[in-house]
């Protein structure tokens, strides 16, 4: 949990959890509904992108125009999926109340306003603008217009967003983290149309490709989890990747070693052991990291190290 109002006395936890609330979002206005106030948030971060869990009691958050000169304006195109509570939402001349399994688009340039009625839970990615490569009017007329995150893309979604929402599951190196962010713009993107898009076989991929890349340090990692995660069966997976120069588990496998290879070769991981960076990739056992590591670039991981080319084909 990277916030938390319960570790902090209760006369300071309303400076702790504005201070907090700004940070990881926006600089805006936080008004508790009562004094009994509780709230957290768990942050990661892939590339430019940021995902969010926040939860607590009854509150109105207001970003004003005032709060867009004093802290600047980060540019993003936010998409927020409601797990429990009901909320009033308003931007740009538009007003919709949001409910458990909704979900909604809100942008960081321009005032809003959040009004719960109760206690919340919210799942919410902010995206850069600049790298959804959208018309401006485009972005503009999607916001405040709920649909269900239950169906559909808005439930691809909800379920590969939600999935990252966890501390301790950011990417391992630099290549990964944007793999996962150009997976996650691919899934949102569809949604910013205000007509409803149809769910297609290319959506699942692009959410198993996410899936894989983010899981990459869970050594029980295999095509039967990633099906399950991505609420499609073991053989329709496979069947996705019929038309992939790599079947899943070829997939996954690659992905390892390419990790592998990248921190290997990275100056901030310089000090960890070989056999952590196996671990980290997914790969427990020392000697199959190293005969894998040698069977894909030619080279031992410690041969990596001292500097060997790697090539990546």
């Amino acid at each position: 949990m990277d916030v938390d109002t319960r570790v902090v006395p209760a006369n300071e936890r309303y400076d702790y959890w504005h201070e907090s609330v700004c940070d990881h979002f926006v600089p805006l206005l936080v008004t508790p509904a009562s004094r009994n106030l509780q709230g957290r948030i768990q942050a990661v971060k892939f590339a430019d992108t940021h995902v969010r869990r926040i939860a607590g009691t009854e509150h109105r958050f207001q970003r004003r125009e005032q709060d867009i000169r004093r802290g600047g304006d980060p540019e993003q195109l936010n998409i927020v999926f409601v797990t429990h509570g009901s909320t009033v939402v308003e931007q740009d001349g538009r007003s919709a109340a949001l409910h458990a399994g909704s979900f909604a688009f809100y942008d960081s340039s321009r005032p809003f306003d959040f009004r719960t009625r109760e206690n919340f839970d919210y799942t919410i990615a902010l995206l850069p603008k600049n790298r959804l490569d959208l018309p401006e009017a485009t972005l503009r007329g999607c916001t405040i217009r709920p649909r269900s995150a239950r169906t559909g893309v808005g439930r691809v979604a909800r379920r590969l967003i939600s999935s990252f929402a966890v501390p301790g599951r950011e990417a391992l190196g630099p290549s990964q983290a944007s793999a996962i962010q150009d997976s996650l713009l691919a899934t949102v993107r569809p949604l910013i149309a205000v007509d409803e898009p149809s769910i297609d076989a290319s959506m699942f991929r692009v959410m198993a490709r996410a899936y894989i890349q983010q899981r990459l340090a869970d050594p029980d990692l295999s095509p039967r989890a990633v099906a399950a995660a991505c609420g499609i069966s073991p053989s329709y997976l496979h069947r996705l990747f019929d038309t992939e120069p790599q079947t899943v588990a070829a997939f996954i496998r690659e992905q390892r070693l390419r990790t592998a290879a990248e921190l290997l070769t990275s100056p901030a991981h310089r000090r960890d052991s070989i056999a952590k960076i196996g671990a980290a990739c997914g790969i427990v056992d020392p000697a199959s990291f190293s005969r894998m590591v040698r069977s894909r670039f030619g080279a031992s991981p410690r041969e990596l190290r001292r500097g060997a080319s790697v090539r990546f084909i």
